[in-house]
């Protein structure tokens, strides 16, 4: 990601006199990309072009590798070595230059406040579940809109949405364990809705690293979620291997496997899930590279074979333009 600082007399013009250790940023991405998703496929629609947040933004609706966003985040230094920190976070950008077309709430990925100092971080607002912090790192390819086998199976060791009145906590790394808490209160509007408690643990020591995480039902009527994922990086080679049951709080459970590599300057990597309920098996496929700083040209290919209905697939060729914009800083 890039950070460039504003000419110094609009810096100026623009911070006045706040405090040096007053630290905020604008940043996003834009995705562009040319496929279908699963959906389609199985509708027969005919591939067009998408930026990252059409139908739905994530999991099997959404189109792209990533959601096209913005955010501002930012900290500020309060004393006796606490710092007050906060992100909010838009909603999907779609290909029509509507922001929060389907969710009709602008910051709608990310919007929190906190604490953070020697015991850790504490947050409370609307953000990304524990066991999706924890666990994200295991997906090899960004746990990607169209074609991730992991969501599309349903056995992401992620697999947890975000939350609007959580609390969390995050411990300071200690002997390579790092532990994340979190509850949350019942989300309004969420038929049968109640709240949750989740947790994660962390274990990282070298190219190794395994995560635990779970979460109680959100909802009467569903599903509790537990998962376990691991990595080892090799050099020539990064594998995971994972297991989870209740993937966004519906029925299924079942392992997941991938790996990434780099070869000639480009990451080449696959992921494979299958859900031993449902009898659900899908597979990624990707391929990325940075072609310009912070923009990234990437193919995804997915496949899902459901034994109880014809197979589908998905792709999705396209290009990210990450960025990072300082506006305050040291």
């Amino acid at each position: 990601m890039i950070k460039k600082l504003l000419p110094a007399a609009a810096l100026l013009v623009a911070v006045g006199s706040v405090h040096a250790e007053t630290e905020l940023s604008v940043y996003g991405l834009v995705d562009v990309s040319y496929g279908k998703n699963m959906a389609d496929d199985a509708n027969g629609t005919n591939p067009r072009w998408h930026s990252g947040g059409d139908d739905g933004g994530d999991g099997g609706g959404g189109q792209g590798n990533s959601t096209t966003r913005f955010g501002i985040k930012g900290g500020l230094d309060v004393g006796n070595g606490l710092r007050a920190n906060f992100n909010l976070e838009s909603a999907e950008i779609d290909h029509k230059l509507r922001l929060g077309h389907n969710s009709k709430t602008l910051f709608a990925r990310q919007a929190w406040g906190g604490l953070s100092g020697g015991f850790g971080e504490v947050r409370f607002g609307r953000q990304d579940s524990v066991p999706f912090q924890a666990m994200g790192v295991y997906d090899f390819n960004g746990q990607a809109n169209t074609v991730s086998a992991l969501a599309n199976a349903g056995v992401a060791s992620w697999g947890r949405g975000r939350q609007t009145q959580s609390l969390q906590y995050i411990s300071p790394t200690v002997n390579g364990f790092k532990a994340h808490l979190g509850v949350a209160a019942r989300e309004d509007g969420v038929d049968d809705a109640k709240a949750a408690s989740s947790g994660a643990l962390t274990y990282a020591a070298g190219k190794f690293s395994v995560s635990v995480a779970a979460e109680s039902r959100r909802t009467h009527g569903g599903e509790s979620f537990t998962g376990i994922a691991g990595s080892y990086d090799f050099g020539f080679v990064k594998v995971m291997s994972g297991y989870s049951k209740g993937f966004y709080g519906t029925k299924g459970k079942g392992p997941s496997v991938g790996f990434v590599a780099p070869v000639a300057g480009f990451n080449v990597g696959m992921h494979y899930g299958k859900n031993n309920e449902t009898k659900v098996d899908a597979t990624e496929f990707f391929v990325n590279r940075e072609i310009f700083k912070n923009t990234y040209a990437y193919l995804d290919y997915g496949h899902l074979d459901n034994h109880n209905a014809p197979s589908n697939k998905a792709y999705a060729l396209g290009v990210i333009y990450v960025f990072d914009l300082a506006i305050l800083g040291h």
